[in-house]
Parts: C-alpha cells; sequence; structure tokens
C-alpha cells in the first residue's frame, strides 16, 4: 500500500507523501477526540467535509491536510510517496463515518455516534502509528475483486 517508489495502483498515477497521510490521521483522532467531548454534531460535519475535500480533490482546500502539510515541512520529516487513489477511497469512507457521527449526535443516537467515533479513532490510530490504512485495504480487496469478476 505505501512507501514503493514504483506505480501499482490500476486508477490512478497520482501519488502523495505518506509522512503527511500520517499526520492528518493524527488530526482526525485529534477532531474526533475533541467532538466526542463536546457532544458536538458540527465538529463531525465539518469533519465529514474535510474528509471530501481530501477524497474528491488534491486536498488542497482540505485544513487538516493544510495543518499536516505545514507540521510536515516544520518538522523536516521528509516526502515517502505513496497512491493516492487508496487514500483517496479511504478518505471517502471518512467522509460516510463523519456525516454519519453528525446525524447521531442530531438524532441523539449518542452511543451510535460513540461506536461509530471509536471505529474511526481507531483506524485513524493505525493509519497515523503504524502506516496501516484500513481503507487502503479495503480498496485493494475491491480492486482485485472486480479486476477477477471481469475477467470471467
Amino acid at each position: 500500500m505505501s512507501g514503493s517508489n514504483t506505480v501499482v495502483c490500476p486508477i490512478s498515477t497520482e501519488r502523495i507523501n505518506e509522512n503527511v497521510v500520517r499526520l492528518v490521521a493524527l488530526l482526525v483522532i485529534i477532531v474526533t477526540l475533541l467532538g466526542l467531548l463536546t457532544g458536538s454534531w458540527l465538529v463531525f460535519l465539518l469533519l465529514a467535509v474535510d474528509f471530501g475535500l481530501r477524497a474528491f480533490s488534491s486536498g488542497f482546500y482540505s485544513p487538516i491536510r493544510q495543518i499536516a502539510q505545514w507540521i510536515a515541512q516544520k518538522s523536516s520529516l521528509g516526502v515517502k510517496l505513496t497512491d493516492a487513489a487508496p487514500k483517496k477511497f479511504a478518505a471517502g469512507i471518512g467522509l460516510v463515518f463523519g456525516f454519519s457521527i453528525a446525524l447521531a449526535f442530531t438524532l441523539n443516537w449518542d452511543t451510535i455516534a460513540t461506536g461509530l467515533s471509536g471505529v474511526l479513532v481507531f483506524c485513524a490510530f493505525l493509519e497515523s502509528a503504524l502506516g496501516f490504512c484500513v481503507g487502503c485495504v479495503v480498496y485493494s480487496l475491491l480492486n482485485r475483486f472486480l479486476v477477477l469478476t471481469a475477467l470471467k
């Protein structure tokens, strides 16, 4: 999923900095915990919008990505390229989670909102701390399944 300098994604040749992605995941954890502490559906709505900006564009207008980019530059983390398409797919899943959590809080389904937030934090932790992207694994499996199905 990450690290190599060869393009392996069948969808796109676009590459992004893995170090920035991992910082984004750390910031997602912080924002999610802030949302849980405040119980604010608005925090999760804004988080969902940010995920959408990263999923459906270059992410240039994503405040979370901009902050992560700034931190990466200031801390001299360097550049470690990885395929962008799986990360965009994962951001799309984050978009669904963000909207779902916001909706759950709006409907006073606090237990569901907290559970979904826990899943989001866990996945973001795996990305941030270990460089393991759950959404990227799903992306890879879907690609394999769809390619194998198309070949039949």
